[in-house]
């Protein structure tokens, strides 16, 4: 029985680590991974390989667990003569609705090998803005969260030391801003467990909020509200408007169709809103400049302007190219300015706080050695 016994627990051992493993590489399916996948299948279709057959030769050459899932999944739609969309949509742990509702656009078109690259070289292009800006917040990051550690950690262990000495010279009369600092500091020691619970209870409640379309709203709002972070946040969803107007245009899908699926993609009330006045004005026969023209909250006027030209002229990608160029250069710009203007921000209210606990202390040490030469 020993053997066996042995036997079943390593197989129960092999079985926990290959379903964490594979786990691993359903978390880590991400942008990269997907970009892959879209490439890979555009070649594979242009080369004149059945789509059935590609997804064999995917599921066979890949060594990630999920894309072998992806790649069974949807060649077993295939067989039971399912669209390539309807297959995406019973995988939603790796593919939205922009991917899904592009594909279904391909399959009126039978376009499959230009939407699928463009579908590749969208993630691409976002995953570089995104890397960007990971690049340009890391620093600032870092410094905040330092600064934090560091004030915390004076106000818990040194600055009440430093206070309990000074307790003990009675007849010193501490400095008003010494004294400022140990009401602070005393206060937060005899509330850490209820700043702990209000702490907690405010970040539960604020993303409960935040998950609401109102708290969306509200976020957005504030975004485009900050500077330098707002026109951002407008450049970036105009970027990615324009981009995804381009692909589905190539799916050959009309301009409401084009509409209702950027009203999906681009899941913040904000934008949806906007997006069905567009959706109203063109039903009436009206032009969309007529409805963004005063939209200058989120659409910048040279926009509008580009816009008008291409209802006036019938010439929708060039106007898209001369917006894209002009904005993806204006967003990089802005990126590599992001962290020269944070950082200086963050150095002067480090500074603050150093200059403020620093003269809280040295003229404690300054009175408390007057006394003791007196």
């Amino acid at each position: 029985m020993e053997p066996q016994i042995s036997a079943n627990k390593r197989h129960w051992i092999d079985w926990w680590i290959l379903g964490f493993l594979r786990q691993v590489d359903k978390w880590s399916f991400g942008s990269k991974e997907k970009v892959i996948f879209f490439k890979q299948l555009a070649y594979l279709i242009n080369w004149w390989v059945a789509l059935s057959e590609s997804m064999n030769i995917i599921e066979t050459s890949s060594d990630n667990y999920s894309v072998k899932e992806i790649a069974r999944s949807v060649n077993a739609h295939l067989i039971q003569w399912r669209e390539l969309s309807y297959a995406f949509t019973r995988l939603p742990d790796y593919f939205d609705e922009r991917d899904y509702s592009i594909v279904k656009a391909w399959e009126k078109s039978w376009n499959i090998v230009t939407i699928l690259k463009a579908l590749a070289d969208e993630y691409t292009y976002m995953n570089e803005i995104k890397n960007k800006y990971i690049i340009a917040l890391t620093y600032p990051t870092i410094l905040i969260v330092i600064t934090i550690v560091a004030i915390i950690a004076l106000f818990a262990f040194v600055l009440p030391w430093i206070f309990e000495i000074a307790n003990s010279f009675q007849n010193v009369q501490l400095p008003t801003i010494t004294i400022v600092l140990k009401n602070i500091a005393d206060w937060a020691k005899e509330n850490r467990k209820s700043m702990i619970w209000i702490f907690i209870s405010a970040v539960t409640l604020l993303l409960i909020f935040l998950s609401t379309d109102r708290g969306k709203k509200t976020r957005f709002s504030v975004i485009l509200k900050i500077p330098l972070f707002g026109k951002l946040t407008k450049y970036y969803y105009l970027i990615k408007r324009c981009r995804y107007t381009k692909i589905m245009l190539q799916s050959w899908m009309n301009y409401i169709e084009t509409f209702q699926l950027l009203r999906d993609i681009l899941n913040i009330p904000v934008y949806q809103n906007m997006i069905e006045q567009i959706l109203v004005w063109l039903q009436k026969w009206e032009t969309v400049y007529d409805t963004i023209k005063y939209q200058t909250y989120l659409i910048p006027s040279n926009v509008s302007a580009l816009i008008k030209v291409w209802e006036e002229t019938a010439n929708l990608e060039n106007s898209l190219e001369n917006i894209l160029k002009m904005h993806e250069e204006e967003l990089d710009n802005n990126i590599n300015r992001l962290a020269k203007v944070i950082e200086p921000v963050i150095l002067v209210f480090i500074w603050v706080i150093v200059v403020v606990i620093a003269l809280g202390v040295f003229w404690l040490i300054l009175k408390i050695m007057e006394w003791v030469w007196n």
